[in-house]
């Protein structure tokens, strides 16, 4: 009875003194933290203990102190006016909280707990000794603060206590610690502020939820390996954000599940393993560049979160993707870089932006899988597509397949989305965009709809007498003529390579927006197609100049539009692109074999019949314009241009299509604008500059309808500065000045002959010897003089190794430079015009055989 009784006063002493304080004095001289004279009042039990605060305020004493033997539950409060040091560097310490805003605390060689708040400020000073941990006890639901720049070698988050959510707050991103342990046993866990992480981070326990919203990062910094060690089941202890920004190396092991962000600004390399990121939403963002990438071994996109690949972020994978949430793709890559197999799985369809093949192996489309922008194989793996990839296809964009580099490979049934812009009714030349094994059944829609054509056809849900009278709306020309065309049955095989004409329209005058989506065998590899009618076989657009460089015989590429006129491509007028599903006459060639290889896939991704420009030398446009058609043809000035047909400058216009009801065979009542040279229509027409004689060119106007049109000039200021530009009517002879704006006239449906004729002035200042007259022998190179963001700069595309001069002179003849020689076939060189101030620059470039000269306005 006795001992209970010693017991029970034990305690009661205990909790009534466990709020007191102590002030440090020194008063028994002797620096000791155990001895009671050191202490102002003298505690109970020697020294503070046991929920006592051992204050150190420097009110009368600011001596040194040291702990010499293990501590218990006490809370340290160091006040700014204290300066000495408190060196507890050989024993333990278990403290409740600690307050140090003066003097100095040496930690122990071994191990430290704090239970509550650790705060430091930057007057005071922390010392992290030998190789000793900080224990952070999280004992309750209560926030816990550690406030301060703590330089730490070991920091391990414990948790102990009844059930409840825990919250650390690291506050700013001061603290730093060489490794960090975050073990939350079986409690929800939550992190705020920023730990500062130099080696290792270690995740441990069960809890599958977080306490609150978890705001933390945890941020990998300074050089040396990086390690992260997760948990053995996937989501458990979750974090908030994670960042990298480390010149040292990262290896993970085990599950990393993450709320927030996975943000890396660097990472010096990465080495492969087995573990599993799991993003229960947030954002993951990463460069361009090797050491930038978001690099994962497998990456989880958690059910029902929402996870953002940010901007551009190259998202690297060493293994698999599992999707059963939704990813916000942005314009960002995902990179399958492991030399093993890969997968992309899981519950739910997964929409990229675009992915890349970067290693060997098979890397395998195990669910619904949709594109954005493209597929790549750079390396020799293969994308196994299992039917489940589809690229998808808008009225301003469509994915593709880019080039496969030798050794890779593209496999499986693939589905391709090809956007088809409404409007008038008419004809196209389309083509099977990117897959095998279609046939003209394969387009019928019947009725029409936004997936397929209404079309008429033998075996066709409309047969050909269906519109009232014989029409069918599927054709071909064998023979690339023009003259006669070749109707289609609903079995025809639709061949990659192969264009046929389709009639779109969903009334008399009008057709609808389509976006065809065909499932096949995807096109890769060299096709060759010998129809009259030729179709870019690849899901990927194509180059014109590409298509030139291995087809000696091609020249220009003409494509048919509904508004009821032929372009024509050629030297990047009006564009160098050939969309897929685009169907073309390819001049030069006729019915005979073109041949496509995967070199001429180029990256643009724009949809059919939207085409950006790319043209080569100074190009200067007349435009017709009735009442609801119009057309253009282009007059072109290069260096490298002759008199004669160019195979790769110019471009002879084309008239006819198949019939409509009730015009059977070919029909050419259309609507166009040429200029004529040696007896031929041109619709891209490149001449020499005009240097010593004047540039006079016939024009020709074909109208449906008589009526009043109107020629506008398009892009006037690519001609000399200065240079007279005029268009005579012939017929009322009348000279107009296209400088001062369009010219309006009637024009009869029964005009045949070039009626007009274009002056363009002579241009002494080009430099050049030879003018539109004089020029007649064909140049075997191309040079481009032209300007960008970076300033003016000279293309060269010579066919053999040559030497060339390049020059720069003012209006006055002066020289702004001094001559740059310049040596190969292929060169791009930006010349150096110092602080020249706005003005017009003539630039020239010469070499043995030839010259060429433009005029810039440098601003």
């Amino acid at each position: 009875m006795k001992t209970f009784f010693t017991l029970v006063f034990i305690l009661l002493i205990t909790l009534t003194v466990k709020s007191q304080s102590y002030t440090w004095t020194n008063g028994g001289g002797d620096n000791d933290f155990e001895n009671p004279l050191n202490w102002s009042p003298t505690p109970l039990f020697g020294f503070p203990s046991f929920g006592e605060t051992a204050v150190f305020d420097g009110s009368i004493s600011t001596a040194n102190c040291n702990i010499l033997n293990p501590q218990d539950f006490t809370t340290l409060s160091v006040l700014a006016s204290y300066t000495g040091i408190i060196n507890s560097s050989i024993s333990d310490l278990t403290l409740v909280s600690i307050s140090l805003q003066g003097g100095t605390l040496i930690s122990p060689n071994g191990l430290m707990i704090v239970s509550g708040n650790f705060v430091k400020s930057a007057a005071a000073s922390f010392v992290c000794s030998g190789t000793s941990l900080l224990q952070y006890n999280l004992a309750s639901g209560t926030l816990r603060t550690m406030n301060g720049s703590f330089n730490l070698n070991a920091l391990e988050i414990i948790t102990s206590g009844s059930v409840g959510n825990r919250v650390i707050n690291f506050s700013a991103a001061t603290s730093t610690c060489v490794s960090l342990s975050l073990n939350g046993g079986s409690f929800p866990m939550a992190y705020r502020g920023t730990i500062n992480v130099l080696s290792s981070l270690n995740i441990q326990g069960t809890a599958l939820t977080e306490g609150t919203t978890n705001t933390g990062t945890i941020a990998f910094v300074g050089a040396g390996a990086k390690t992260i060690t997760g948990t053995g089941t996937a989501l458990q202890n979750r974090i908030g954000n994670l960042s990298f920004n480390t010149t040292g190396g990262l290896s993970m092991s085990g599950n990393i599940a993450v709320t927030q962000g996975w943000n890396v600004t660097n990472i010096a390399s990465f080495t492969a393993g087995t573990s599993l990121v799991t993003m229960l939403g947030g954002t993951i963002t990463g460069g361009a560049t090797t050491t930038s990438q978001a690099m994962f071994d497998n990456l989880s996109i958690s059910s029902g979160s929402t996870t953002i690949f940010s901007g551009s972020s190259i998202i690297n994978l060493k293994g698999n993707l599992t999707n059963n949430g939704t990813i916000t793709q942005n314009t960002s890559l995902l990179r399958l870089s492991g030399s093993g197999a890969q997968s992309i799985s899981g519950s739910s369809t997964t929409t990229l932006n675009a992915i890349e093949v970067s290693n060997t192996g098979t890397k395998t489309l195990s669910s619904a899988v949709q594109l954005l922008d493209s597929a790549k194989v750079s390396a020799a793996g293969t994308l196994a597509c299992g039917g489940n990839l589809t690229l998808k296809s808008t009225n301003s964009k469509k994915a593709r397949i880019a080039e496969i580099v030798a050794g890779g490979s593209v496999t499986g049934n693939i589905t391709v989305e090809t956007f088809i812009p409404g409007g008038v009714a008419g004809w196209r030349i389309l083509g099977a965009a990117g897959v095998s094994g279609l046939t003209v059944g394969s387009w019928d829609g019947g009725s029409g709809s936004s997936s397929d054509f209404a079309m008429t056809c033998l075996g066709c849900i409309n047969d050909p007498l269906s519109a009232g009278g014989y029409f069918v709306s599927i054709q071909n020309d064998p023979t690339g003529t023009g003259i006669t065309y070749t109707e289609l049955v609903v079995g025809d095989a639709l061949t990659p390579g192969t264009g046929s004409w389709v009639f779109d329209a969903n009334s008399l005058t009008t057709s609808i927006d389509i976006t065809h989506s065909k499932t096949g065998p995807v096109v890769t590899g060299p096709i060759s197609s010998s129809n009259g009618l030729k179709a870019n076989p690849y899901p990927s657009p194509i180059s014109v100049s590409r298509l030139q460089g291995h087809n000696v015989s091609l020249s220009s590429v003409d494509v048919y539009s509904p508004s009821g006129s032929y372009t024509s491509y050629n030297g990047g007028i009006p564009s160098d692109v050939i969309p897929m599903g685009q169907g073309f006459y390819a001049n030069g060639v006729g019915a005979g074999a073109l041949n496509f290889v995967e070199s001429d896939k180029i990256s643009g991704n724009n949809s059919m019949a939207k085409m950006s420009s790319s043209a080569i030398g100074s190009v200067f446009q007349l435009q017709l314009d009735g009442v609801n058609d119009y057309d253009r043809t282009y007059i072109r000035f290069h260096g490298s241009a002759t008199t004669n047909f160019d195979r790769t400058l110019d471009a002879y216009k084309r008239y006819s299509t198949p019939g409509y009801l009730g015009y059977p065979g070919a029909y050419s009542k259309y609507t166009t604008i040429a200029t004529v040279n040696s007896s031929q229509d041109y619709a891209i027409n490149s001449l020499p500059f005009a240097v010593t004689t004047d540039a006079v060119i016939p024009v020709i106007v074909k109208v449906s309808t008589s009526g009043q049109y109107t020629i506008s000039p398009v892009d006037i200021s690519n001609l000399a500065v200065g240079a007279c530009v005029t268009l005579k009517d012939k017929l009322l002879g009348v000279t107009h000045n296209l400088r001062t704006g369009n010219y309006v006239c009637n024009i009869s449906d029964t005009t045949s002959v070039a009626r007009f004729e274009l002056t363009i002035c002579a241009d002494p200042s080009a430099g050049s010897s030879v003018g539109v007259n004089q020029y007649n022998s064909v140049p075997s190179s191309l040079i481009l003089i032209n300007q960008d963001g970076n300033g003016a700069y000279v293309n060269t595309n010579f066919v053999t190794n040559t030497k060339a001069t390049i020059s720069a002179y003012n209006m006055m003849g002066q020289k702004l430079m001094t001559d740059t020689e310049v040596e190969g076939t292929q060169t791009t060189t930006y010349l150096n015009l110092g602080n020249v101030h706005s003005q017009v620059v003539i630039i020239k470039v010469t070499t043995a055989k030839e010259s060429s000269v433009k005029k810039l306005f440098v601003n």
